[in-house]
């Protein structure tokens, strides 16, 4: 479910309880879509519900899916479509607490397409079983009682945040994941990967890591793991939320060639209509839609534009958006004007300024910059804008537009003086900045407290609360909110710190209709005020709450203009990534290479997916992958990054061509070697021996081998120092004032260096592997199962990240304390520090489940399967082996 579903109340019409399991009959409907004659049934339900603890649920719901349908799930946020579709993927009840009731089965290939009779039963997450009258068919598949490994083999699933989508380091591996789960032969595994990876626009980055992925790229990578084992049942929520318009036409293109090429039904959960559907106005969405109520009952099911048509008027009252043929239908401005772009009485105080602003006033002044990305050395190589001259003025409200990859979000933090400039200046007034991801911005326990940090009056506060409409969540937890009012809360406590200047980082992001007009309220209204306020976004029906618009090609900026003239631009409309609603889809380009590799995906004559839908120029400049020595960009006719048909890059050290398991097991029988000598001669020279072998093994400088060594030093150290004083034994230097024997220091010393060569021989290891390499090696030569190996894989993923999660949350917090003179925002005391800490524990440990339930989505039990990579031995890691062996054995020799 969406985060408003799972964390609002109990919604309209819903008490939890008894009573409400026994859900009374759907109000009647239009009559239903057929499904597609002849074809198997992939899904069929029978009054399914489903309530979660807070009493939030959808339902009942009966139905049917059939091969190759494309239904349509639209309701407002908070009905229920991801929590319906997290029950048909087996997460609830076993990944989420809930009660299901009703019958669902999903049915594996044609066997498992009874004519009567499915698998299913009421559910509590405690038993499960076929009900009265109805017979488990063959090859059916009850998600609820089976959980998500029962699914895997025949859904494939996309959830809303991207970033948790990847669960492998490196992108190849996860999406070969689910092939190798479903027993793909190996030799086949890559070309697959390739295809599905080039289909989605980001073949280039097989071997990038994930954390270094914008959200976008990681988006078009999970739908790419999704696909990848051509599953009966495709469910995707959301899957173009942090996509420009390329991008979405890209997603669009694989996903229709994919229900195409293998009869894969699809049912889609989806704001942006008009994106999706392209050209083709409403031919281009899914035929069938099941439209659910605020309160998540069926409305209707039916075909899409009889649906569409008939409860339009309702659909968008309750906050959904409509494609823009039923909008101009219905009647009303398309977009509608924001809800609050009429000042309300009093809003003026909602958003205060310490002193009235005069209109047009320059606020903030970009001049000639060059900015690129925070971590960056300096260098001007890797710049994302250059030449760049911005003005935020009073009482005006900018948007800025452009790509993926843009640099949008670069702009932002810059404009907010959180990330240095590389050239040019910025002078001006300080600037609160609103992220993506709310919640990393909340320093309270409270919603009430969260806007009394700010520091407003408690009359101010409880204003804002109001107008918020948080009044009944004031004593609540913030991280317990939806969606829509997590973001609604953290821009009413910026607004409340009084800045002049108001940046927002895609605030419509993931919001349906209600919450983001509300939002974009909140922005005019702070505009209206006299601050100058500027909001990124890839939705251009943001642009009707916007005074003027800049946006970003080729790394420049262009405008500002008037929304009006950038929608009557075609030209800059394709050079920026963008097209108007009406004019999405495919069309001829005579653009650079970079514009042609933005094309969708077509599909070839064997039905299978063609590469096409390249990333935008910004994005391939940045795709090279991580451990490539020379970069590839776009720019170099004659670069071709590796893709999964090449094998990752062959490491330059000798010893980091070794086999893992071989270094390990070379560790291992030294570090039992080392354990036997007490005498320290043997080990002296063993360390001697094994400190330069690393130093040429892995081309490393005494002094770099010095500073990995460091903490091992210390801690042998330690272990002379105490053996030294306190051994007992003939003392040599009788007049010193401590008592030093000789037993200490020959024990000691021997305990040092035992200490010192296990150490290195760790730290030669360590430098020498990485974890990739070193798992798919003790997969298949000491047959460590793919369970664990995998598993400890998605834990480096996840430890991978942290840094970036770190640096988000505390430059988050940075943004919520007074700014010093300068504007730059405050730093943060030791108490802030520790609260950033908790935040992180708590975003890893969200994370972590995430993680594993994309895991068993992908199919990784302790069944049956291929393994994609494998390594072999060779006469190096042989001659390796021999070499140390005689090595430490002519040491024990002369020692002995």
């Amino acid at each position: 479910m969406s985060a408003e579903a799972h964390a609002a109340g109990a919604a309209p019409g819903r008490v939890q309880g008894p009573e409400h399991l026994q859900a009374p009959e759907q109000e009647p409907g239009p009559v239903r879509a057929p499904a597609p004659a002849g074809e198997p049934r992939v899904l069929v339900a029978e009054g399914l519900e489903a309530v979660l603890p807070s009493g939030a649920g959808v339902g009942p719901w009966s139905g049917e899916i059939r091969a190759g349908e494309q239904v349509l799930l639209l309701g407002p946020s908070g009905s229920g479509k991801s929590t319906l579709l997290r029950v048909l993927a087996g997460a609830i009840p076993s990944h989420q607490r809930g009660r299901v009731t009703g019958r669902v089965s999903l049915f594996h290939g044609t066997a498992g397409d009874p004519a009567d009779g499915m698998a299913g039963g009421p559910h509590d997450g405690t038993a499960g079983g076929a009900a009265d009258g109805f017979d488990e068919g063959a090859g059916a598949i009850d998600p609820v009682a089976g959980g998500v490994l029962a699914t895997a083999p025949v859904l494939g699933h996309l959830g809303q945040d991207p970033v948790d989508g990847v669960c492998l380091p490196l992108i190849a591996d996860d999406v070969a994941l689910p092939l190798e789960s479903a027993c793909t032969p190996p030799e086949r595994i890559g070309p697959r990967v390739h295809e599905v990876l080039s289909a989605m626009g980001v073949g280039e980055l097989a071997h990038r890591s994930a954390a270094t992925l914008s959200g976008g790229q990681l988006q078009r990578a999970s739908l790419a793991a999704a696909i990848a084992a051509r599953p009966r049942l495709l469910l995707l929520d959301e899957p173009t939320a942090m996509l420009d318009a390329e991008g979405v036409a890209a997603v669009r293109s694989a996903v229709d060639a994919a229900t195409d090429q293998t009869g894969c039904a699809l049912l889609l959960v989806e704001h942006r209509l008009d994106d999706w559907a392209g050209e083709r106005g409403l031919d281009g969405l899914p035929a069938r839609t099941v439209a659910l109520d605020r309160s998540g009952r069926v409305l209707a099911d039916g075909p899409t534009r009889e649906v569409l048509t008939a409860h339009g008027p309702v659909l968008r009252e309750q906050g959904c958006w409509l494609p823009r043929e039923i909008e101009e239908r219905i009647g009303g401005s398309w977009p509608a004007e924001p809800a609050g772009s009429a000042e309300p009485a009093g809003s003026a105080a909602l958003v205060p300024l310490t002193a009235a602003t005069p209109r047009s006033e320059v606020l903030l002044h970009l001049r000639d910059a060059t900015l690129g990305p925070p971590d960056a050395s300096g260098r001007g190589d890797d710049a994302v804008l250059t030449g760049a001259d911005l003005e935020i003025r009073a009482g005006r409200l900018l948007a800025v537009v452009g790509r993926n990859g843009a640099g949008k979000s670069t702009l932002l933090g810059a404009l907010s003086r959180l990330d240095p400039l590389r050239a040019g200046t910025l002078e001006g007034a300080a600037a609160g900045l609103v992220l993506q991801r709310p919640e990393s911005q909340f320093v309270a326990d409270t919603v009430e407290d969260e806007l009394a940090a700010s520091g407003a009056p408690q009359d101010v506060r409880r204003a804002m609360l109001e107008r918020l409409d948080l009044a009944d969540h004031a004593a609540q937890s913030p991280y317990r909110l939806s969606g829509g009012q997590q973001r609604r809360l953290s821009l009413g406590a910026m607004l409340l710190a009084d800045r002049p200047v108001l940046l927002a980082d895609e605030p419509g992001y993931g919001l349906d209709r209600s919450a983001q007009e509300a939002v974009l309220s909140l922005l005019r209204e702070a505009a209206d005020a006299g601050r100058g306020v500027v909001m990124t976004t890839h939705d251009l029906r943001s642009l009707e709450a916007a005074d003027e618009v800049v946006v970003i090609a080729d790394g420049r900026l262009v405008g500002p203009l008037a929304p009006s003239d950038l929608l009557a631009d075609d030209a800059l409309l394709r050079r920026a990534g963008l097209r108007v609603a009406d004019r999405l889809g495919p069309h001829p380009r005579e653009g650079t290479e970079a514009e042609r590799a933005g094309s969708s995906a077509p599909v070839r004559a064997d039905g299978s997916l063609s590469p096409g839908a390249g990333s935008p120029l910004s994005e391939q400049q940045s795709s090279a992958p991580a451990d490539d020595p020379a970069p590839r960009t776009a720019l170099d006719p004659l670069a071709r990054p590796r893709t999964a048909l090449d094998p990752p890059a062959r490491p330059r050290a000798p010893l980091a061509r070794r086999d893992p398991t071989v270094l390990l097991g070379l560790l291992t029988a030294l570090s039992i070697v080392c354990i036997t000598l007490t005498d320290p001669a043997p080990l002296l020279v063993l360390y001697a021996l094994l400190a330069a072998g690393t130093m040429l093994g892995l081309r490393l400088g005494p002094l770099a081998l010095a500073r990995a060594q460091a903490p091992f030093v210390l801690f042998a150290a330690g272990v002379l120092m105490v053996n030294v004083l306190s051994r007992p034994g003939h003392e040599p230097w009788p007049d010193l004032p401590v008592r030093v024997t000789s037993e200490g220091i020959v024990l000691g010393a021997a305990l040092a260096l035992r200490a010192l060569v296990i150490g290195l021989g760790a730290v030669a290891v360590v430098r020498a592997s990485d974890p990739g390499r070193t798992m798919t090696s003790l997969r298949t030569h000491a047959r460590l199962p793919a369970r664990i190996a995998l598993a400890l894989l998605a834990g480096q993923r996840l430890l991978e990240d942290l840094p970036r999660r770190w640096a988000t949350i505390t430059r988050a917090h940075r943004l919520r304390r007074p700014p010093s003179a300068d504007g730059t925002p405050g730093r943060l005391g030791p108490r802030a520090m520790a609260r950033c800490a908790f935040a992180l524990l708590v975003d890893a440990i969200r994370s972590s489940t995430r993680i594993a339930f994309a895991l068993e989505s992908r199919g990784l039990g302790t069944g049956e399967r291929t393994q994609w990579r494998t390594a072999a031995l060779t006469r190096a890691d042989g001659a390796l082996l021999v070499g140390v062996v005689l090595a430490v054995a002519a040491v024990l020799a002369l020692a002995g």
